[in-house]
């Protein structure tokens, strides 16, 4: 892995397969909301993640949006994240243990597939 959308597939890929094997294993021992909330966050997680690799390339392809409209599209889409966790917990009926858990597969999936393509290099 070199490029950096290499990189992104990879984790899209690894972040995935983790989702769902974590919502088969809170599925048995937590229960169906649980399942269904490591699913919800997963794929919020997914979403925001793209989000964050579509911004990176833009900044990185020297266009000539400033710094504090970067800052700021980061700001609104964490915002918006929060904001969607917290609307599928109340409003939802997702388990929130299932959800947690899903928010830190895309740190994990970026340090996999980071080491995957150290390996390879």
């Amino acid at each position: 892995m070199t490029a950096p959308t290499d990189l992104a597939r990879g984790v899209w890929l690894f972040a995935g397969a983790l989702g769902l094997g974590l919502a088969v294993v809170c599925g048995l021992l937590r229960g169906p909301a649980d399942a269904t909330g490591v699913l919800l966050g997963s794929l919020l997680t997914l979403v925001n993640f793209g989000g964050l690799t579509w911004a990176a390339d833009r900044a990185l392809s020297g266009g000539t949006t400033s710094r504090p409209v970067w800052i700021g599209a980061s700001g609104i889409r964490l915002g918006l994240l929060g904001l969607l966790v917290g609307l599928a917990v109340t409003q939802m009926g997702v388990g929130l243990v299932g959800l947690l858990l899903s928010l830190s597969l895309v740190p994990v999936a970026v340090i996999l597939a980071g080491l995957r393509g150290a390996r390879t290099a």
